[in-house]
C-alpha cells in the first residue's frame, strides 16, 4: 500500500467518526484522560494551559 493510498484511507475513516468515537480514540491513545482532559503523563502544565480554552 502506498503512502497516498494510506493517507486517503485514514482521512476517509476520520470523516466517518462521530464525536464519541473521536473521544474514545483520543483516550485510547492517551491524549485525553478519562475526564476528557489532556493526559498529564504526556503533556506539560504549560501545554495544557495554552490549550485549555479549545
Amino acid at each position: 500500500m502506498s503512502i497516498t493510498e494510506l493517507t486517503a484511507r485514514v482521512q476517509n475513516a476520520g470523516k466517518q467518526r462521530d464525536h464519541t468515537q473521536r473521544m474514545q480514540l483520543l483516550k485510547k491513545a492517551h491524549v485525553l484522560n478519562e475526564q476528557g482532559k489532556m493526559d498529564s503523563r504526556f503533556f506539560s502544565n504549560e501545554k495544557k494551559a495554552s490549550t485549555s480554552n479549545t
